[in-house]
């Protein structure tokens, strides 16, 4: 049976807990330990020196790996065979120079991702939430964290749901779920049991993590934490995935072998045909006529070409850092810029998800409202034009003052809470001059 086919009489018997009591202190570590910690699972970072050679992997550096390694032996022969000084230096010049151009390859990919990582974990850190809980008959707010399954939650408008949770008690609740479904519409739940098998979607009596509250309140108890949660099967379907080349590193693939049958076919030819030319086939002859294609074979590879990907590569990750866009590979940013068109379905996901009052009537009045989004910026027009009577300044302070939402700007970032209904008409009020906060000192 579904947790949401069952009554909350059997979840609170199964989970051994009271409503109004919660876990105790006990029953909160054995239930840790039973079904894990509130936390998706993070895969083992790499080591430093583990993601410094990750670059030598590629394709076409094991092909420059391969030059540098020729252009020793090339540089070796010239020395200790021929006695050929100045080639010998020329070899041992060029096979430095391509390995200092592997190094520099090696380390601007190491700095992007290095770099991104430590992004990353910050990001981590300042997002750490945290959840009202009842334990041991007193109401606690804890870190998202540690949440464990039959701890008894309270959530209000702007919390975030922090596990997948069966409501118990609920006052006019309504949660958005549109990391799950899709929807972008706010979903009113209940606490009545379902007794058929439904999609997520259907569940009104469930709350699932990542979950926003965007009006009325909630009394529910874990049922689901980290990865047995909603969305962390969701996650782990994503990391089944694995991962694909991208555009780029399947095009310098190709490139890569076309490099080494081009250098192959140079190298059969030239000897060929200089052993042809000088008509001797001593151990000497052989030698030499080895040497001087793996010269033109080495000359043959565009041993920069790593370098100035990864240069091009890594502006285009700055700049895109400076957008609050977080590049952890280079590679991303070539498939990103090889994106030409986004599919989506119907429900309009790539909508800002903001709502905004563009027209009203205030005792048989209309007016225009300019302006869109969340920021009170636009003005109110009376149609036809004219004075604004004492009815409208007592409809904005109603919608203001009736209202449980919240408008932020926090470093030019608009943050809210609340139904996007009232949210809407916070904004509204805005506009004409009246915010809560100055109503409430009148």
């Amino acid at each position: 049976m579904k947790f949401y086919q069952k009554s909350k009489e059997e979840l609170l018997h199964s989970y051994d807990v009271k409503i109004d009591r919660g876990l105790s202190s006990t029953q909160v570590t054995d239930n840790r330990e039973r079904y894990g910690e509130n936390k998706l699972p993070e895969e083992k970072e790499e080591s430093y020196l583990k993601v410094f050679f990750k670059s030598f992997k590629e394709p076409i550096i094991i092909v420059l790996l391969g030059a540098v390694a020729l252009s020793f032996f090339s540089s070796f022969y010239s020395f200790q065979i021929v006695g050929d000084k100045k080639h010998g230096l020329e070899s041992l010049y060029e096979a430095i120079a391509i390995a200092i151009l592997i190094i520099i390859n090696a380390f601007l990919g190491f700095w992007q991702e290095i770099s991104a990582r430590k992004n990353l974990n910050s990001l981590k850190e300042m997002n750490n939430r945290f959840a009202s809980v009842l334990r041991n008959g007193a109401l606690e707010k804890i870190s998202s964290n540690e949440l464990v399954v039959g701890d008894i939650v309270k959530v209000t408008v702007g919390d975030f749901v922090e596990a997948d949770i069966r409501w118990l008690e609920l006052d006019e609740l309504q949660l958005i779920e549109s990391h799950l479904t899709g929807e972008a519409d706010a979903i009113i739940k209940n606490i009545e049991v379902i007794n058929e098998n439904v999609e997520i979607g259907d569940q009104t009596n469930m709350g699932f993590s990542g979950s926003i509250v965007s009006n009325g309140q909630g009394i529910g108890i874990v049922v689901a934490t980290g990865e047995n949660t909603e969305l962390g099967k969701i996650s782990q379907l994503m990391k089944d995935e694995g991962i694909k080349s991208s555009p780029l590193q399947e095009t310098v693939k190709k490139l890569t072998k076309t490099l080494m049958k081009i250098s192959a076919g140079i190298v059969l030819l030239t000897f060929v045909f200089g052993l042809i030319s000088s008509g001797e086939f001593s151990i000497n002859s052989i030698t030499s006529v080895f040497s001087t294609s793996i010269a033109l074979a080495v000359a043959s590879i565009p041993d920069a070409l790593p370098v100035v990907l990864s240069i091009v590569l890594t502006i285009g990750a700055v700049k895109m850092s400076k957008n609050k866009g977080l590049i952890k590979t280079l590679s991303s940013v070539e498939t990103l810029g090889s994106t030409s068109y986004i599919c989506s379905d119907k429900t309009g996901t790539l909508t800002q998800n903001e709502m905004t009052v563009t027209k009203f009537y205030a005792n048989g009045q209309l007016y225009n409202v300019d302006g869109l989004g969340y920021r009170s910026i636009g003005e109110i027009h009376l149609v036809p034009k004219g004075e604004k009577n004492v009815n409208f300044a007592q409809f904005m302070k109603n919608i203001v003052l009736c209202n449980d939402s919240s408008v932020k700007e926090v470093e030019g970032q608009v943050k809210t809470f609340g139904n996007p209904t009232e949210v809407a008409l916070t904004v509204l009020g805005s506009k004409a001059g009246y915010s809560k906060n100055k109503l409430r000192e009148l």
